[in-house]
């Protein structure tokens, strides 16, 4: 888990420096850039969605174990009642025969091993409830982080698109070359979305 968790934040990090270095006044992001970062943060999605689907897995198994625990223990209360009662309830003897006092201790015995072992694993269940808590908190962090990393990551190809038209805009004010693709440009795109309207 840790070797994920730290990989993902490479992840983050290096996605940050990416985008954030057109501001910084170094080199600009191409589209082509753009799309492996939205790949990165696609996959680290990915990522994050399949680690939340193991912590859910593991919550249900520890539910359907804290479940057995809870019939083991009920099992074991039940005995040692019915132990307790017996010991009333029998006639007070002058002794107990060898072969019924070796049975009694053996049973005693099987009783405190299984007691010893249900704390044993009531222990364990409470350190991998923590461990669940721990990582769901991870992942929360990381998801909540990822979605503002994409938020921002959109408003900064939106900036770029911006600046670059109005670049061109300025460009064609003073080359008739741009100003003629700037033209042409526009007219595609009023026909690409007078297309999708009309579909």
């Amino acid at each position: 888990m840790s070797e994920t968790t730290s990989a993902a934040r490479d992840t983050i990090r290096a996605v940050v420096e990416a985008t954030r270095s057109p501001f910084a006044g170094g080199p600009q992001l191409d589209r082509m850039q753009a799309t492996d970062l939205e790949r990165t943060l696609r996959q680290l999605e990915a990522s994050l969605s399949e680690r939340e689907r193991v912590v859910a897995d593991a919550e249900v198994r520890l539910a359907d174990r804290e479940r057995d625990l809870a019939e083991t223990e009920a099992l074991l209360i039940a005995r040692e009642q019915l132990l307790a009662a017996a010991r009333k309830s029998a006639p007070a003897k002058v002794g107990l025969s060898k072969e019924e006092q070796a049975a009694l201790e053996q049973l005693r015995s099987e009783l405190e091993r299984q007691e010893q072992a249900l704390k044993e694993e009531r222990q364990g269940l409470r350190e991998r409830e923590q461990f669940l808590d721990e990582s769901e908190t991870k992942l929360f962090e990381k998801v909540q982080a990822q979605q503002e990393k994409e938020t921002e990551l959109e408003q900064r190809e939106e900036d770029l698109r911006t600046r670059s038209r109005e670049f061109r805009e300025k460009l064609a004010t003073i080359d008739p070359a741009a100003a003629a693709a700037l033209k042409l440009e526009n007219e595609a795109a009023k026909k690409k979305s007078s297309d999708e309207f009309n579909e």
